[in-house]
């Protein structure tokens, strides 16, 4: 159908089930569906456009006889990341960006950034557990939701006040294009380390996806590279915008050298140009350390003061399911956290060391398991990595989704180093519950690999479950 005038349409959706009369439907390729196999149904429902970026998939006759525009693109991903801007009026460009990637650490930086930021304005934030919009917080649905969403809760933004948004970037949301045209002011890089592999195939290919929102960095714009991690060190030497580094290493330029580590906060020096400060924060770990240095690179470039981003640390407060603590009047002591990445399993339980000391009274009792229909090879890598730094070991489920739990658990159990003392248990409850009846005095529990979730995925079913909660009810009937 050839359009010599112009076409006005209600809404924009790829949902085919969504769309009604006088709409617009654009047809996106997901992991599991293509959404050309419905561009039938979004007719049927009235749409008045369709956009593809497959012009075999329906021949011209058909949208002709229905009265439809067909738009064909060279990439549908792109242009309803294009489309969806433009419908809600481009409100990214009000409002000041910030963008944090990377396998680990983006949901805890993302948190401080926008403590830091709202000294100074009103500032939403889109991530892994929640999205915040002036006093509204809303459960995400995903870390980095589709263009059209995340556009709609910009402009929502914008409504409520808010003059700036820091947001996680997920790599899959770069590879899909979900951020394009979105102009940051300022992007930051935790860390790259082993995990979406059963999507990006090979950690390259996961280094490339991280990239793009730095190749796509205006000149302007600054980059804030942790480049203690090889990755990162990589990427800082490929970028064209301007960029800062950050780290332990000497040649780091926002550095944190004296570290002092308890299981009440942290301290450190702050290093930067002509600036020296001790930063106090009650955030636990060496891994918070590098966290708290990309925050401070992204307050410096968005013009906070050091003096206040000082005063700022001592009050941040915990984010939920990260190295959360939760003490028992029987004096041992669980910690949820997020990690589910040999990485962050890692980091998580050399903190526990840390915090601990050499004279640690207590034993480490360590619940984790792998998520299904994920990257399987990472499974005994975790094992080892528990079974290392960890008294008690508690292999259980994740997520098992499509998989069968024991499976997961035969596959993580390859792993575990001899002479070590493991028990397995498939239900998750009941390995929590074991792990804290075998916990005394002194003994620290690590939780991992769900944090702040208030769900576990078996089969196709999301049911209610989580691991704080099985932590505090089991205090409360054994108190």
């Amino acid at each position: 159908m050839v359009v010599t005038h112009e076409v006005e349409v209600n809404h924009v959706h790829y949902d085919s089930r969504k769309v009604g009369r006088n709409d617009m439907f654009v047809a996106i390729r997901g992991t599991g569906v293509d959404g050309n196999s419905y561009v039938t149904q979004a007719v049927s429902n009235g749409v008045k456009v369709v956009v593809t970026d497959n012009d075999a998939a329906m021949h011209d006759s058909f949208f002709m006889h229905n009265g439809v525009v067909k738009i064909v693109v060279p990439d549908s991903r792109v242009a309803l990341a294009q489309i969806s801007a433009n419908y809600y009026g481009n409100p990214t460009r009000v409002l000041s960006m910030v963008g944090v990637t990377g396998t680990n650490g983006k949901t805890t930086s993302s948190f401080i950034i926008k403590s830091l930021m709202e000294t100074k304005e009103k500032t939403g934030l889109i991530g892994t557990i929640e999205y915040q919009i002036g006093n509204e917080q809303l459960p995400a649905t995903h870390t980095t939701p589709e263009s059209l969403e995340l556009q709609e809760l910009f402009a929502r933004m914008v409504r409520e006040g808010c003059s700036s948004c820091v947001m996680e970037v997920s790599s899959h949301a770069l590879h899909q294009h979900r951020v394009q045209g979105i102009e940051f002011q300022a992007a930051v890089f935790t860390n790259l380390t082993q995990d979406h592999l059963d999507y990006h195939k090979t950690m390259e290919e996961y280094y490339q996806a991280k990239k793009i929102l730095f190749d796509s960095l205006p000149k302007s714009s600054t980059a804030i590279i942790n480049i203690d991690d090889e990755w990162g060190r990589k990427l800082y030497q490929t970028v064209a915008s301007r960029k800062l580094s950050f780290g332990i290493s000497p040649d780091a330029e926002i550095r944190a050298s004296n570290i002092s580590l308890s299981v009440s906060g942290t301290s450190f020096m702050l290093e930067f140009a002509d600036i020296s400060m001790t930063i106090q924060t009650p955030v636990v770990g060496r891994f918070n350390v590098y966290n708290v240095l990309a925050s401070i690179g992204a307050g410096y470039v968005l013009g906070i003061s050091f003096e206040e981003m000082q005063k700022q640390f001592q009050t941040i407060h915990p984010v939920p399911g990260r190295f959360e603590q939760i003490q028992s009047p029987a004096g041992w002591t669980a910690i949820i956290d997020y990690a589910h990445t040999p990485d962050a399993l890692e980091k998580a339980l050399k903190a526990i060391h840390d915090v601990s000391g050499q004279n640690r009274k207590g034993r480490i009792i360590t619940v984790f398991g792998c998520g299904g229909n994920r990257d399987i090879t990472k499974r005994p890598k975790m094992a080892r990595i528990a079974s290392e730094l960890s008294d008690v070991v508690i292999v259980t489920s994740d997520n098992p989704r499509n998989e069968e739990p024991e499976i997961i658990i035969d596959q993580i159990m390859e792993g575990i180093l001899p002479n070590k003392e493991i028990i397995r248990e498939a239900d998750r409850s009941g390995a929590i519950s074991i792990a804290l009846h075998l916990a005394r005095e002194h003994d620290i529990v690590l939780i991992a690999g769900k944090g702040h979730e208030d769900y576990q995925i078996i089969r196709d079913r999301k049911l209610p479950f989580s691991d704080k909660q099985h932590v505090q009810e089991y205090i409360n009937r054994n108190s």
